[in-house]
């Protein structure tokens, strides 16, 4: 399942490995049908690798886009506290839902069903709260040039 997915075979085996240790921890909670079981197994190892892949994709999307534009990767560090800095400015001034889910997502890097949980939104409420979040973010940089 892991290779499937797209994982090279180092970080399918790591994969598999974590699922494992999660199961192992969490057996209370597995499912004693065969069927059952199987499936649950399945489910988990499907959700630790786009779990990794997700990750991945975080940690290469801005060097990818950098080098994509032709720009330099080194960026100041005082351009990216300055950027930061005005990131937060403008999420404070979103309404309390939407900015409780982008912070969640943007900052705390909490999937939709961990917002759910924490926050008490429905999956649905969360999704839709975390779209409008990002266009009006994006209308007021696109204001601020």
């Amino acid at each position: 399942m892991a290779l499937r997915l797209g994982l090279p075979p180092d970080d399918a085996a790591d994969a598999v490995q974590e699922t494992q240790l999660k199961l192992w921890r969490g057996r209370e909670g597995i499912p004693e049908d065969p069927s059952g079981l199987k499936a649950y197994c399945i489910t988990s190892i499907r959700n630790e690798c786009l779990s990794l892949l997700r990750r991945r994709r975080r940690e290469t999307a801005p060097l990818e886009a950098a080098t994509e534009m032709g720009g330099s990767v080194e960026i100041p560090e005082a351009e990216i506290k300055d950027t930061r800095r005005m990131m937060e400015q403008l999420i404070d001034s979103l309404p309390d839902g939407q900015r409780r889910v982008i912070r969640l997502s943007s900052f705390g890097e909490f999937d939709v069903p961990e917002i759910s949980e924490v926050t008490g939104f429905t999956p649905g409420n969360v999704r839709q709260l975390l779209s409008r979040a990002r266009k009006r973010l994006r209308e007021m940089v696109a204001e601020l040039k």
